[in-house]
């Protein structure tokens, strides 16, 4: 998944219209991805609307691609914090 495999521009809770979108993304996947990998791929989707001339979308776009990214990863990783008796996590 490209989100997560280049460095990351700034922290996406920088910018004021994407602090509910961070949170929001966070709360639904922390519990399976590293949260720096979550802000990683957050800020490169934010990336993508850097030039944009009207804001108004911005954040329910960077929310949707955002979270097509990363259940995309999960579908082709398996749970990195599964049972630590079959050897995951």
């Amino acid at each position: 998944m490209p989100c997560l495999l280049t460095p990351a521009p700034p922290h996406p809770e920088s910018n004021p219209e994407l602090h509910v979108v961070a949170h929001l993304i966070h709360a639904e996947f922390d519990d399976h991805l590293d949260p720096q990998a979550v802000d990683e791929c957050l800020s490169q989707v934010a990336a993508r609307f850097d030039d944009a001339s009207i804001r108004s979308f911005v954040p329910l776009l960077v929310r949707r691609y955002t979270r097509e990214e990363l259940q995309q990863h999960l579908r082709k990783e398996p749970d990195l914090q599964g049972d630590p008796l079959s050897g995951a996590g």
